[in-house]
């Protein structure tokens, strides 16, 4: 164990490389956001309320530009950059990102300028914390060698903290910041040893068999269809490829897309497979908890409940899947 003193050490050698994007308290809401003092940093152990998936894959960018004799990939000043603090659960919705986009070149070279330093907290007293809602508590023996990180680390409820490494990059940093006290975790996979996640596989046949079920036609009257749940949500990757026509070229653009907004399955002539809002609720939940699961073997939902804390109309994932699940 170790204490502060070493871990803000840490933060100060990382800071000499990286830019670091942190959880930071801001009001009664957590954000992420890219630091200016490290003593901004909350170390509660709670979900940030937006996602960490704008730091590997952002909302919009140029890929390559095209003119009547050339083909030219454009060139990005990929930044160095630290997601400090991800939890648990958002290290998963990491290694997805991973498996989806493993032969993508543009999320590999900003993938690889990122250190990944993961975070978990004890259960915090409620005497300590009046809103601890939102903690990833969830945590099991070998939880490390299936999660994606460079580094990790594990506070006690006394406050002193359990530093490891999940690579060579995070075993250079730990070193140049004179941390001796540290394990190696080799990552291993995102699947454990004893198989596929059971909550998985038990809901990819609940909603695989629901489309008939009468709380799509309910919660189809109550959505306003805005697309915060996607937004927000860490395993959503969903893009749209444009091409933006300049005075003597073509520019391919990617755009984060979501499958909430009119256009998003709408074809030649104006029609839509998901015109209802009912229907795009169906499209949603099936992305998340049949067709990820189906194509790779992994949790296309890791349970942040990010959707719901942003839901204007109190939408509550975990309802929605008791309810289905009872009958």
């Amino acid at each position: 164990m170790i204490k502060q003193k070493k871990i803000n050490n840490l933060l100060n050698v990382i800071h000499k490389e990286y830019g670091i994007f942190a959880p930071i308290l801001d009001g009664k809401e957590l954000f992420i956001s890219k630091i200016s003092d490290i003593k901004d940093i909350d170390y509660s152990g709670r979900i940030p309320l937006n996602s960490w998936k704008y730091l590997f894959f952002p909302p919009c960018e140029d890929i390559f530009e095209v003119n009547k004799d050339d083909f030219q990939e454009i060139k990005h000043d990929y930044p160095k950059v630290c997601a400090y603090n991800m939890t648990v659960l958002d290290l998963k919705a990491l290694g997805l990102y991973d498996l989806v986009f493993k032969d993508d070149p543009y999320y590999l070279k900003r993938r690889r300028n990122t250190l990944v330093v993961g975070y978990f907290a004890s259960s915090p007293e409620k005497k300590d914390f009046k809103d601890w809602t939102n903690y990833a508590t969830s945590f099991y023996e070998n939880t490390l060698e299936h999660i994606p990180f460079d580094i990790f680390i594990m506070r006690s409820k006394a406050g002193n903290f359990k530093v490891y490494s999940g690579s060579y990059k995070g075993q250079d940093i730990l070193e140049k910041a004179k941390i001796k006290e540290f394990s190696n975790v080799k990552f291993v996979g995102l699947i454990p040893e004893e198989g596929p996640d059971k909550r998985m596989l038990e809901l990819y046949d609940v909603i695989k068999n629901s489309k008939d079920d009468k709380l799509w036609d309910e919660l189809g009257k109550i959505c306003i269809a805005c697309g915060k749940c996607s937004q927000v949500c860490p395993t959503c990757f969903c893009f749209d490829l444009e091409d933006e026509p300049q005075n003597n070229s073509i520019i391919r653009k990617r755009s984060c897309s979501n499958c909430f907004h009119p256009e998003f399955t709408e074809l030649a002539g104006g029609a839509s497979y998901t015109g209802s809002v009912k229907e795009k609720l169906i499209f949603w939940y099936e992305h998340k908890f049949v067709r990820i699961p189906k194509e790779y073997n992994v949790p296309g939902c890791v349970g942040c409940n990010r959707c719901s804390e942003v839901c204007p109309v109190l939408i509550n994932i975990n309802k929605n899947l008791s309810s289905l699940k009872k009958k």
